[in-house]
């Protein structure tokens, strides 16, 4: 408590004409699950396009490996557009545009070591005609299974299939992209070391169009027998034009809801209506993100915002792109992390897999604080059985947000994690501050520790403009998070 006053003291006296407080209810409820995510609902991606640098990334690294741990379980999803193209080939010696058994190795290895699971994308523009031709992936499928790595990855194939036209590939309809699916699958069935792996896609973009909701439907339709997820992918904006206040703009919140709600529903009208919907690919802002900005704590609103409403809505994995390179990477070229990653350890450790909806009051439209509650993660954190945790966001740049609970959580002692930038009151600082101190690797192979702040019973929390927090509720005792 003495803390979030203290920042409060100190926001006042650099803009006390301008600070004000908002009191917002917060209803949770916690008799019914709406939702239950997949235990590595929070993953990431490594861009296929990297590895036209040499060297661009050492998977042996300890540090790297201590950071990829730490958001453990996960999927390791590597594609992108130049996996439509990308060429495998047994060499050692890496070409633009060719990918070796070295590299495939070196993701079995960085994957199984940090417990996460590597998702592979194929190269679904070597054509032979109309028909996807498969020989230079069976070349790399026969190698996954002599070496027994089919166990530890899965396949999806193609990416993006709507910008084919754009950027100059042959267009491919429904079937087509349908056809490939059922050859790959074929191929990995008739396999005994591969026949356990699964497959997901078709990794569509701009998903809004009718026109790719047709093509989504029809996809379903053609490989919901196998498919073992429906991936879509998901920016807000084009990232190179955007600034620190489009990632603060509370009008992007209403963009995400209405994608899942129309995916989720075209899925449940197909035949195939249990087939789980995943982001394969997603983060703020396309073409890389934004320079100075995307790297930076204001990135963490949208972001957090994403994790919380996916989760909401019903989608049971998220892909972020991207782990390394790019100004959206989650941990820079010298393997610092950059605050998205910091925000993403803190979800990981304290959130769960069961969601329950979440009722606000008292917000301006479009609302500028989110609110999300799941259960606690109980086999990351200290917390044990029936704990809930709640994480919030304030985009509003002038009004603290005064969170009041009800219900269970009325009379409630709750642990909290507020979240700020490093550099006070700056969002633009690429440092992260919890509970007023400054997370940062203690080295290669040690995190830090994230001590929370008690509080009282029944007191109301302060989420000071342009912050975050986690709040758990330890003696929540909920029968659904048993």
């Amino acid at each position: 408590m003495l803390l979030n006053l203290l920042y409060l003291a100190i926001f006042c006296t650099a803009s006390s004409s301008s600070l004000s407080t908002r009191n917002v209810p917060v209803t949770i409820d916690t008799n019914k699950v709406i939702n239950i995510v997949d235990n590595r609902f929070l993953s990431y991606t490594i861009d296929t396009s990297t590895y036209k640098w040499k060297n661009f990334i050492d998977f042996s690294s300890p540090r790297l490996r201590t950071l990829m741990s730490q958001l453990s379980p996960a999927v390791l999803r590597v594609g992108g557009t130049s996996a439509d193209g990308l060429i495998y080939n047994e060499t050692t010696r890496l070409r633009k545009g060719i990918f070796t058994w070295d590299n495939i190795t070196a993701l079995i290895k960085v994957t199984k070591s940090t417990n996460a699971r590597l998702i592979f994308d194929l190269n679904q523009q070597l054509r032979n005609g109309t028909e996807w031709d498969s020989t230079n992936a069976e070349k790399l499928i026969k190698f996954c299974s002599e070496m027994d790595y089919c166990n530890s990855m899965d396949w999806e194939l193609g990416n993006e299939p709507e910008s084919y036209r754009k950027n100059n590939r042959q267009v491919l309809t429904a079937q087509q992209i349908g056809d490939g699916y059922v050859k790959l699958n074929s191929l990995l069935r008739s396999d005994h070391n591969c026949q356990n792996s699964f497959i997901v896609g078709p990794a569509l973009g701009r998903f809004i169009k009718p026109k790719l909701q047709k093509l989504f439907s029809s996809f379903v339709d053609i490989t919901g027998s196998f498919l073992k997820a429906a991936t879509i992918h998901h920016y807000y904006f084009p990232g190179p034009s955007a600034t620190k206040e489009t990632y603060m703009n509370a009008s992007y919140f209403a963009d995400l809801p209405n994608l899942i709600g129309k995916a989720l529903s075209l899925i449940k009208a197909s035949k195939y209506p249990g087939v789980p919907l995943w982001f394969s690919e997603t983060s703020t802002g396309y073409g890389s993100g934004t320079a100075r900005v995307s790297d930076r704590f204001v990135s963490g609103f949208l972001w957090l915002e994403k994790l919380g409403i996916s989760a909401a809505r019903g989608a049971k994995v998220v892909c972020r792109q991207i782990l390394y390179r790019g100004n959206y990477a989650l941990i820079d070229g010298k393997l610092n992390p950059n605050p998205d990653y910091w925000f993403s350890w803190i979800h990981k450790m304290l959130v769960g897999q069961k969601v329950f909806a979440v009722n606000l009051t008292g917000l301006p439209t479009p609302p500028t604080t989110r609110v999300y509650a799941h259960c606690a993660n109980t086999a990351r954190s200290s917390y044990g059985p029936g704990a809930v945790t709640v994480f919030a966001l304030n985009v509003d740049t002038t009004t603290t947000s005064v969170l009041t609970f009800s219900g269970p959580f009325a009379n409630q002692s709750y642990d909290s994690y507020l979240l700020e930038p490093g550099d006070p009151g700056d969002v633009l600082s690429k440092s992260v501050k919890l509970n007023g101190r400054t997370l940062t690797m203690l080295s290669d192979v040690k995190m830090p520790k994230i001590v929370p702040i008690g509080r009282k019973a029944g007191s109301t929390f302060a989420l000071p403009p342009a912050t975050m927090a986690f709040l758990v509720f330890p003696d929540a005792k909920i029968p659904l998070c048993h």
